[in-house]
């Protein structure tokens, strides 16, 4: 419902001609190829962006839209339009984060919402240090690549919904200042999230973790929900602090599980986890009975 209201409110906004009319700003036909850099030319403009089944060919840098002075040592780019893929295809990388030759690095800034809705990313994505100041939608993507979203800092929401990572995914040291959703979430290889900030609800229920799994050092205000997920290798939840709930309910750990030195508020809920005998490391926090998870210990 709420990509449908954002695809009405860009048609309204857009006028939607192909690129064969000859107006420089034109957005593209639906369907159409489209090189990156191109986009990069529409987004200057400040004006919104809509791309509906295109195919976007070359990498797409948003740390070009807007440059930088090349005076500081890390510097933004700013974005200013909202935008919307949806069902889009990137042929090249995408990214958000760059290093020049002067060893200073540029991060982008999204002042507005950014929606990735059921597109292909052929190569890897990289948003290290983005800061989005609108909603990000990256629901049902497929990623070929590595995925960094590393120091990304959503201030307003995040969702993730049935993407699904066929390279390494890292959110070290992301801040998630709204809600997120990773529900239905594939991530084929590792995947870790270390020293984030989880200020909001984040849900990973029905999720599938394939490779090493990390959750550590976390400082999380509020519930996290994991159930019905299955993690296929090592999970490790360690040197975390809980002041929500974490919720376990349905999980299936079938290697090992490492629940170490955390300190948890509430008692984490369990009901029918399951994982093999010997498959826990937790400093006896962790109550076994019949392969099944029967409590915590709370510190």
């Amino acid at each position: 419902m709420r990509l449908y209201a954002l695809i009405v409110m860009f048609a309204s906004l857009t006028i939607f001609v192909g690129c064969n009319k000859g107006e420089h700003h034109a957005p593209p036909a639906e369907g159409s190829t489209v090189e990156a850099a191109q986009l990069v030319e529409m987004l200057r403009t400040h004006r919104p962006l809509y791309l509906k089944g295109c195919k976007i060919k070359g990498v797409l840098d948003f740390t070009q839209v807007s440059g930088s002075s090349g005076l500081v040592a890390v510097a933004p780019s700013y974005v200013e339009s909202d935008i919307v893929f949806s069902g889009c295809t990137f042929e090249d990388s995408v990214t958000a984060f760059s290093e020049h030759e002067n060893s200073q690095r540029v991060y982008t800034m999204f002042e507005k919402n950014i929606v990735f809705h059921e597109c292909e990313f052929k190569k890897g994505v990289n948003f290290t240090q983005a800061d989005f100041r609108g909603r990000l939608d990256f629901d049902i993507c497929k990623v070929a690549g590595e995925a960094a979203f590393d120091g990304c800092n959503f201030r307003r929401g995040s969702s993730f919904t049935m993407a699904n990572f066929n390279g390494e995914a890292s959110f070290v040291s992301a801040t998630f200042g709204g809600r997120a959703n990773f529900m239905k979430s594939f991530f084929r290889k590792s995947v870790i999230f270390q020293r984030c900030k989880m200020e909001d609800m984040v849900m990973f229920a029905d999720s599938h973790f394939y490779g090493y799994t990390e959750f550590a050092k976390l400082m999380a205000y509020n519930d996290i929900d994991f159930a019905n997920s299955q993690f296929h290798d090592r999970a490790v939840f360690m040197r975390s602090m809980y002041l929500g709930n974490i919720k376990f309910a349905n999980c299936v750990f079938k290697k090992t599980l490492d629940f170490s030195g955390n300190t948890l508020t509430e008692q984490p809920v369990v009901k029918d986890a399951q994982l093999p005998d010997g498959s826990v490391n937790a400093e006896d926090n962790v109550m076994i009975q019949k392969n099944k998870i029967d409590c915590f210990k709370i510190k």
